[in-house]
């Protein structure tokens, strides 16, 4: 993987969710990167679920495009176009978020099918830089470095499929990146150690 992408160890992952499993303050946080760590969603789309959507095995996600002005030519842009991806919760995480939903009842928070499935003490939607702030306590309670940010729970999912399937058309239509490219930019490295698989293959022709 590119020496830029930051991400958990299997061993880190395990250490990072037993450590919010196991804290009663922590049901929210364990629910929201448990699912991060299935689904691969960045932190914006985990956040913008609703109740409705726990109870899915599928569910459509919307990816916000962008533009770009041309330099020199303001009159034009580039850019990509809103788009949906597929988003699948396993039968395991369908039972976290079932789980999940009946803390937040005794919470008193809202289970009404529009009512945000993540939510701040004053019953809004919890904002990204709030999650930015707990990720660092957590991860730094979990005794792994501190610099990493929620975002690296996107970059393990993608490395983690990329090491499995060896596939990147998979791990970009997962991700919901909107070219290959984008995919082969974040992951274009190969691991060390399928270097030496590859060496033992042909050695042994």
């Amino acid at each position: 993987m590119s020496a830029n992408i930051k991400c958990l160890t299997p061993q880190e992952e395990e250490r990072f969710l037993d450590i919010l499993k196991n804290r009663k303050d922590a049901e929210r946080a364990y629910m929201l990167y448990h699912l991060m760590l299935i689904t691969g969603l960045r932190i914006s789309e985990a956040l913008s679920l609703n109740v409705e959507h726990a109870g899915r095995a599928k569910l459509e996600i919307k990816v916000k495009g962008w533009t770009k002005k041309k330099e020199r030519s303001p009159e034009q842009s580039q850019g990509k176009k809103d788009r949906f991806k597929a988003v699948y919760f396993p039968k395991a995480l369908q039972k976290h978020l079932k789980d999940y939903l009946r803390v937040k009842a005794k919470r008193g928070e809202s289970l009404a099918p529009e009512a945000p499935l993540f939510v701040s003490r004053n019953s809004a939607r919890i904002s990204p830089r709030q999650v930015q702030r707990d990720f660092k306590v957590w991860i730094k309670e979990s005794g792994i470095e501190t610099d990493l940010t929620p975002h690296a729970l996107r970059h393990t999912v993608g490395t983690r499929l990329l090491k499995k399937y060896k596939n990147a058309k998979l791990v970009q239509r997962y991700l919901g990146h909107s070219d290959v490219t984008t995919t082969l930019r974040y992951y274009v490295d190969v691991f060390p150690e399928d270097l030496e698989e590859a060496a033992e293959m042909l050695a042994e022709r």
